[in-house]
């Protein structure tokens, strides 16, 4: 009986280690889960700004997205006379009237524009954040809607930060998409997770970089997504055009080296342009306008000529 005891009280600390290892995983896994299925969810913005407002005619349009969810995609369609367009693909929490300006430039450069909504974003339909892997189909869905509403034969992509690397995605998926502009992507997704999170959950910086490795294992418990899948500088590889690529030097929330890591494996002859004293993300097009739309102009003939 005294042996029996002595072995119980020696044993006692590998339990309390094991009760304490099992209450520690649970809350690492249970808080991980937690800020997942926050951060997934979409922050609604509704446009503030229209076309008319520059001076152009529009329609408001809405296809349904190519895969089997059913989700209706609404925005506005900017004609032109050309049967060459452009489909502007907007930020995380962002609306089809982020860079009206600017698609009002393409539009007078003679190319008509389709911007829209992202599922779950503006006026489309209720989703959650697909991280760009999940919306390749909605844009798939607007080169569909193009070519069989608006009889157009080329068409380009134009996608700002978020969008950037969905039409690296995208464009990587359907060689329909001729070229693609894209400004301010990101490579590694798992690199901005201390930065992001808290932008989209209550949750620190540091709390956020300690839960990486669980944030990452709830994605793909709750939706299906693999963070460290998602490899635009991989993508870009199967592109056969060269691509235009802008990014702000002092960007403070996608650092440059994710463009750089991008362009290492572009195709030949795509231009990267480094903007200098951008103040912002992606405010490229505000500061240094004429380079950026001068840019855009002499890419955008080059590729569909």
């Amino acid at each position: 009986m005294i042996k029996s005891i002595l072995i119980r009280l020696n044993n006692k600390p590998t339990y309390i280690s094991l009760l304490i290892l099992f209450i520690v995983t649970l809350i690492y896994f249970g808080l991980s889960m937690y800020i997942t299925s926050l951060a997934y969810k979409t922050i609604i913005n509704s446009p503030e700004d229209n076309p008319k407002q520059y001076g152009l005619e529009f329609e408001e349009i809405e296809f349904i997205s190519a895969d089997s969810s059913g989700l209706i995609l609404r925005g506005w369609w900017i004609p032109a006379k050309s049967t060459n367009a452009i489909i502007y693909l907007h930020g995380i929490d962002g609306h089809r009237a982020g860079h009206t300006e600017v698609l009002a430039s393409f539009q007078k450069m003679g190319y008509s524009v389709l911007t829209f909504d992202l599922r779950g974003h503006g006026v489309s339909d209720p989703s959650t954040v697909g991280l760009g892997v999940k919306e390749v189909p909605d844009v798939i869905g607007a080169i569909n809607f193009l070519q069989q509403e608006k009889n157009i034969k080329q068409v380009a992509l134009y996608g700002v930060s978020y969008g950037a690397v969905l039409s690296i995605l995208a464009a990587s998926e359907d060689d329909r998409v001729k070229g693609i502009f894209i400004d301010s992507p990101y490579n590694k997704l798992t690199d901005l997770i201390s930065s992001e999170v808290p932008k989209r959950t209550p949750i620190p910086s540091f709390v956020a970089n300690l839960l990486s490795k669980g944030i990452n294992l709830s994605s793909i418990i709750l939706q299906g997504i693999n963070l460290e899948s998602i490899k635009p500088a991989e993508s870009i590889k199967n592109l056969n055009y060269p691509v235009l690529m802008v990014h702000c030097i002092d960007d403070d929330r996608i650092p440059i080296y994710h463009s750089d890591e991008i362009y290492k494996n572009s195709p030949q002859d795509t231009l990267y342009h480094k903007f200098e004293n951008c103040k912002g993300h992606s405010e490229s097009w505000k500061v240094h306008k004429t380079y950026y739309l001068g840019f855009a102009e002499t890419y955008f003939q080059r590729i569909f000529n």
